[in-house]
């Protein structure tokens, strides 16, 4: 390989994680198998160096290396079952709101999703946990991820989701409370906060919140239309809905509302 210039050169630090990276995943592999095969001893990395032949130039103030043949060794360590379970990373999500960064699709390309995990980063939960711990800038300059995009993959990913809507109006009561409508979902709280709601661009009252259901206390003609449901300005969640009351009935009929309309989008 030629040194200076070369388009195979390689950031240093990018080199040693993902290095990380790979041994975390064989290490990863072998706490698996051990578990799944229900193996009394197995084998972790207890050392490892490497002999790395390679052509160093600077570029911008960053350290990249062209690598040359590399002489690598590995010293192998027996452990126990108890030093696998002790030692062992959580494999699978446990509470179903955290969602893999996998699961974003196009908001983050494999090598942003690469860079977030090799600090940790794997799901949309950690990312927003390290948001409100303040490190969000410290996420984005060693990920090299612009601050900005963080925030939108956060905003899109976290912004509410809407399964359905009904009429939660008491008919015996008082005008106040025969106005009620009951949304039920996912992601209605961010950071114990509702979310702004308007229906025909006008704003509606949350009069009671939780993550999954929020209770509106709409005007009379806000019984049916466009919902909208926003955390911050950057995404937000449309919806047609319809759940005005039923006309009184006419030759034994009467006339019902479904919860939400045919061109319902979220």
């Amino acid at each position: 390989m030629t040194g200076t210039g070369s388009n195979t050169a390689v950031a240093l630090e990018d080199f040693i994680q993902a290095v990380q990276a790979q041994l975390d995943t064989a290490q990863t592999r072998m706490t698996l198998k051990a578990q799944n095969d229900r193996l009394p001893l197995t084998f972790a990395i207890r050392d490892i160096s490497m002999d790395l032949k390679a052509h160093v130039e600077l570029a911008q103030g960053e350290v990249r290396i062209d690598t040359d043949p590399t002489v690598l060794h590995l010293v192998f360590t027996a452990i126990t079952r108890p030093m696998i379970e002790e030692n062992a990373v959580q494999l699978a999500v446990d509470n179903e709101d955290d969602v893999p960064l996998s699961s974003l699709g196009d908001e983050l390309d494999d090598d942003e999703r690469r860079r977030l995990e090799g600090i940790g980063v794997r799901t949309v939960a950690k990312l927003n946990e390290m948001r409100n711990r303040g490190l969000g800038g410290s996420v984005g300059r060693i990920t090299r991820l612009p601050l900005a995009k963080l925030e939108n993959v956060l905003s899109r990913a976290t912004r509410p989701m809407v399964d359905d809507i009904e009429n939660a109006g008491d008919a015996s009561g008082s005008d106040e409370l025969r106005q009620r409508l009951r949304v039920k979902g996912k992601n209605l709280l961010r950071d114990g906060v509702p979310p702004q709601v308007s229906i025909g661009g006008r704003p509606v009252s949350v009069v009671r919140a939780s993550d999954t259901e929020i209770v509106l206390a709409p005007d009379l003609d806000q019984m049916a239309g466009q919902m909208s449901l926003s955390h911050d300005s950057r995404s937000a969640t449309d919806l047609w809905f319809d759940q005005t009351p039923p006309a009184p009935a006419s030759n034994g009929h009467a006339n019902g509302a479904g919860s939400l309309g045919p061109g319902a989008m979220q």
